[in-house]
């Protein structure tokens, strides 16, 4: 679900030039320390920098696990907890899968040609699905001259706050459920695009044409969008930071499949795990829904006191069906998040991306201190209901049995060394849903009894703590 979103073009400008005899590997040692924690200077190596010639090489390991704690598992003629429609085992939301695996793993270079223009590379191995196949995350070049870039490649378009907020810089492992389903209707990982921003101290203004994603995709992706996003932020008093922002996608193709024997269909599909991919079962799922195009709008707001953070977004979306099905069914989500700092340091604020970043420790590990220490608090609600109807009878006609779900998290995050990063997760979830089984779809699941009783609630209640372990250079 996230990206290591692209760095600022007009940072990327002030990098020197190449010059004939910049080829030797560089490695930038940090000084040596002489303090009590002599003993743990080895960690320096951790903060070393590497540089070939005009190239600057980037890259991240990501390594997750988690535990859920959901009731007993019983026979599927009594138990009726269901996730996504056909796919995959129909009784896997029943025992969702406890684990760890490698989430992600990035290396790539950036560097600059000239005054103005700038590139990037990224390169990805990992994945639960396929853990050694490698792939290309980013790629993309620039053209800056202040206060406008224009972008085009393969990259994270702009699209809201909690979607240009880097892996490095969550609160929590994934990102909240309405804000990255939003990022992923014509942004997210990896998708062709050109994109035109204007920057500068006060706000932020990007409009994006995007394409397909660089590597295959699933059916229901758009195939072409347009992204919109405009923020300011003002020093309100001292120590004070206000963000405010709103943002859209417009979908001009959606997705395409041509089901066997049947005619082209277009179908937009929005679903989503728990907010932990370590089991990649989705929990709510509104299926295909035939569709001419897809509405996403959107609203920001972010607070910064000293070492205090909030960030709040509001999402709306509509979906324009295609055929004669009636009524164009429309979804709302929404996420309230915060942090407080428990060692004084303060979250920074990216201005070319209008995101908040993770705060590096005053005293790191090794260097006479424990690192920066962070609680974090997060309540996320998304609703993909759509005239569902009463439970025991099928949805009305046109409705969508998506389901809704509400997570209250808490989160404790460490950060040892400025590239480090620590995390320990606990959510409780509950998602109401009703069985989406009808005439025009009467086993989602399978035939029965994989696919439960009419309009029977599919949803559940549970808990689930995860860990993530993070380097990045």
């Amino acid at each position: 679900m996230d990206i290591l979103v692209a760095t600022s073009a007009a940072l990327l400008a002030a990098t020197p030039a190449p010059s004939a005899d910049s080829a030797p590997l560089e490695i930038a040692a940090p000084p040596v320390e002489t303090d009590a924690f002599r003993a743990l200077d080895i960690l320096s190596v951790l903060d070393l920098d590497f540089k070939l010639g005009a190239w600057t090489f980037h890259g991240y390991l990501q390594y997750d696990g988690a535990a859920y704690d959901q009731a007993p598992e019983g026979p599927p003629e009594a138990d009726f907890r269901r996730g996504g429609v056909h796919r995959g085992d129909p009784l896997r939301a029943q025992n969702l899968s406890d684990g760890s695996y490698l989430r992600r793993a990035r290396l790539g270079w950036e560097g600059t040609q000239g005054e103005h223009i700038a590139y990037r590379a990224m390169f990805e191995l990992g994945g639960e699905d396929d853990p050694i196949e490698s792939r290309i995350a980013e790629v993309w070049a620039s053209y800056n001259r202040a206060p406008y870039t224009i972008q085009t490649g393969a990259y994270a378009a702009p699209t809201n706050m909690e979607g240009a907020t880097s892996s490095d810089s969550t609160l929590f492992l994934e990102r909240a459920t309405a804000a990255d389903l939003a990022r992923s209707v014509g942004g997210g990982d990896g998708r062709i695009g050109v994109t035109v921003k204007r920057t500068n101290a006060t706000s932020m203004a990007a409009l994006s044409l995007t394409g397909p994603l660089l590597k295959d995709a699933e059916d229901y992706l758009p195939r072409a969008a347009i992204v919109g996003r405009y923020t300011r932020a003002m020093a309100w008093r001292k120590d004070y930071l206000l963000h405010f922002g709103v943002n859209g996608t417009y979908v001009l193709v959606p997705g395409h499949k041509t089901p066997e024997g049947q005619p082209k269909s277009f179908p937009i599909r929005f679903l989503n795990t728990p907010e932990i991919d370590v089991d990649d079962t989705p929990l709510i799922d509104t299926g295909d829904i035939d569709a001419r195009h897809t509405t996403v709008l959107g609203a920001e707001f972010a607070a910064q006191h000293k070492n205090l953070y909030l960030q709040a977004e509001g999402f709306w979306f509509g979906v324009q069906r295609h055929g004669a099905v009636s009524g164009d069914p429309n979804f709302t989500g929404f996420y309230v998040q915060g942090s407080w700092i428990l060692t004084g340091e303060r979250r920074r604020f990216d201005r070319s991306r209008r995101a908040f970043a993770f705060p590096k420790p005053d005293a790191p590990l090794g260097k006479g201190g424990l690192g920066a220490w962070e609680l974090g608090f997060r309540y996320s609600v998304m609703d993909l209901n759509y005239r569902a109807g009463v439970p025991g009878e099928v949805a009305d006609p046109g409705g969508v049995r998506g389901g809704r779900q509400e997570i209250l998290g808490a989160a404790l995050l460490w950060y040892p060394r400025p590239r480090v990063r620590l995390m320990l997760n606990y959510l409780h979830v509950r998602v109401d849903r009703l069985n989406p089984a009808g005439l025009a779809d009467p086993d989602p699941f399978g035939p029965p009894p994989s696919t439960p009783p009419i309009g029977v609630q599919i949803g559940q209640t549970l808990d689930i703590m995860a860990v993530r372990v993070r380097y990045s250079f």
